[in-house]
């Protein structure tokens, strides 16, 4: 499914939507939501240990009979230390979700959206006057996604939630350059020698547990644990010695985030 596909399929149903409030405006319902908590961020190709930041995220909607809009804003409200071998820096996490949802019954629902996620990392060498290692890393993914939730309602005791979804998205890389790689060395060209622009494509698995609970009239408590496990292949090609357009190729490379969020979702 292609970008300009969901583009055009998003604003039909868009379009569908906001016809169907206007005949029947009472149906429409908007909702607002506010959740703070920790998050984690493991790149373990890359980073020799997992980051942890506070987390804020803030979620607007609309639902329309079986149908829901969600957009979602997420990221870091402060950076993470990060510690390397050669490097000491600063990171941190921001991530869009654009969600269309359709609700088959009371406990089972679908939904397809779409996800511009990136990572930026401040990096500084412990080694005085070295001239590599100094600078910004950027790992940026962009694509669809599309899962299943299933809901279960106790009387007076809240709803728990389960969702699993799949994503596949463009994945874009900005590395900096540690050293230059010298090919006649004994050594294999690895993941850390990689430097400059890697793009590739990134697949795997979202799981987020959920926890509603009604407060006072339309607000409601919400707790989520959201998990978020990918693999990603890439390839290009950079400067090395002797050669200035060294290809290289590496698969089923392990990127990771988890959030823990608590919060409030008021109903309109």
């Amino acid at each position: 499914m292609s970008m300009d596909y969901f583009v055009k399929a998003l604003l039909l149903s868009s379009t569908l939507l906001f016809s169907q409030a206007n005949y029947a405006a009472p149906t429409l319902h908007k909702f607002m939501a506010y959740e703070m908590g920790y998050g984690t961020y493991r790149f373990e190709e890359k980073l020799d240990h997992k980051i942890v930041f506070p987390v804020a995220n803030i979620t607007a909607g609309l639902a329309y009979q079986r149908f829901s809009y969600v957009l979602s804003l997420s990221g870091s409200l402060s950076d993470a230390d990060v510690s390397e071998e050669e490097q000491i820096g600063k990171g941190a996490r921001r991530d869009i979700d654009l969600t269309v949802g359709y609700q088959f019954n009371k406990m089972w629902s679908a939904f397809v959206g779409y996800k511009d996620g990136v990572s930026k990392i401040s990096l500084a060498t412990r080694i005085q006057g070295e001239l590599f290692g100094n600078g910004d890393e950027r790992y940026e993914q962009r694509g669809l996604f599309a899962g299943v939730n299933v809901n279960w309602a106790y009387k007076n005791a809240g709803k728990i939630s389960l969702s699993v979804a799949y994503a596949k998205f463009d994945a874009s890389n900005h590395f900096l350059q540690d050293e230059l790689y010298d090919p006649n060395a004994p050594d294999e060209f690895e993941f850390d020698d990689v430097s400059g622009v890697a793009s590739g494509t990134v697949t795997g698995f979202s799981y987020t547990l959920g926890y509603t609970l009604p407060i006072k009239g339309s607000l409601l408590f919400r707790t989520r644990l959201r998990l978020n496990s990918y693999q990603q292949d890439f390839s290009g090609s950079q400067e090395v010695v002797g050669n200035p357009n060294y290809a290289y190729e590496f698969n089923n490379v392990s990127e990771s985030s988890t959030m823990l969020l608590v919060g409030v979702t008021k109903i309109f």
